[in-house]
């Protein structure tokens, strides 16, 4: 029994390990690939962009976002492109000027396209960061695999115990929600709905490292929230209940009362996650964002 039961974690953590592994080279090599494409594009654009004329020809929303369309000719050729409302705060039908990629007309900015407004768009922290971190991520969560095979294939004793507790699995949870949130705060969009909604220097300090620090705070609550959910879930795991979404939603609804407290502080975090995202709506609508 102990030796099938080995075979067959061997052959898990096998594939787990080929799997990461892979995705620890090709998704960061092909973001990597697309960013730094972007990235030569628009220095060229900033280098020898060529000056046009475009007309505003529509304006759309997405929720509070609104977006400013336009159209342009370059060789007889008609194209298009959009970008935020407010850096087009004119009326459909108006002109403007632009700045376009002779060799690609399809790229194109408006207004006169520097080394500023180049070095805004390009965020090089963010574009070289993120696939680094994939990297980092997946290639640890390979190694880690690798590490199991080649223990398990030494004839370390197997374990009895789950390889993570709940409370391991909840923090683990919380942290890559909590460093998912901030990554978002490295894009410039983002950015400039902080600038927006705070202004540049809220508090005297700059908007990014307020807002970085206030969802700390406000997301401090779930390193105690998900444990609590991990431990739902891995118990109706073990009693052969699916991991699915609705299998998440069973586990909390169906726990039994010895769980009783951990299904209350599920829910009370729930209800404090929507209060939060009501509270940002509301006050996102009340500042125009």
């Amino acid at each position: 029994m102990d030796q099938e039961k080995r075979r067959k974690l061997i052959a898990t953590d096998a594939r787990a390990r080929i799997v990461f592994a892979t995705i620890a080279i090709i998704v960061p090599l092909v973001l990597a690939l697309l960013f730094r494409r972007q990235e030569l594009r628009l220095r060229a654009l900033a280098d020898h962009g060529h000056a046009g004329t475009a007309t505003l020809t529509a304006v759309t929303r997405q929720g509070s976002a609104a977006y400013a369309h336009y159209r342009y000719e370059v060789g007889g050729i008609v194209y298009t492109w959009n970008v935020d409302r407010k850096t087009l705060p004119i009326e459909p039908g108006e002109t403007f000027d632009i700045t376009y990629l002779p060799e690609d007309p399809s790229l194109s900015r408006p207004g006169s396209y520097s080394k500023i407004e180049l070095d805004d768009e390009l965020n090089l922290p963010f574009r070289r960061g993120f696939p680094l971190g994939l990297f980092v991520l997946f290639g640890a969560a390979a190694a880690f695999c690798h590490r199991n095979v080649r223990r398990l294939e030494d004839g370390a004793p197997l374990s009895t115990k789950p390889r993570m507790s709940p409370e391991g699995a909840g923090r683990i949870v919380a942290a890559l929600l909590l460093g998912c949130l901030l990554a978002a705060n490295l894009d410039p969009k983002v950015q400039a709905v902080q600038i927006a909604a705070f202004g540049p220097t809220p508090l005297g300090l700059p908007a990014g490292l307020v807002v970085a620090l206030a969802e700390i705070a406000l997301l401090a609550p779930f390193f105690w929230v998900f444990p609590h959910l991990m431990r739902l879930v891995m118990d109706r795991h073990a009693q052969g209940g699916s991991l699915s979404k609705l299998g998440i939603v069973l586990a909390v609804a169906l726990a039994g009362p010895e769980r009783r407290r951990s299904r209350l502080v599920v829910i009370a975090g729930l209800v404090y996650l929507v209060a939060l995202m009501t509270a940002w709506i509301v006050f996102a609508e009340s500042r125009g964002i």
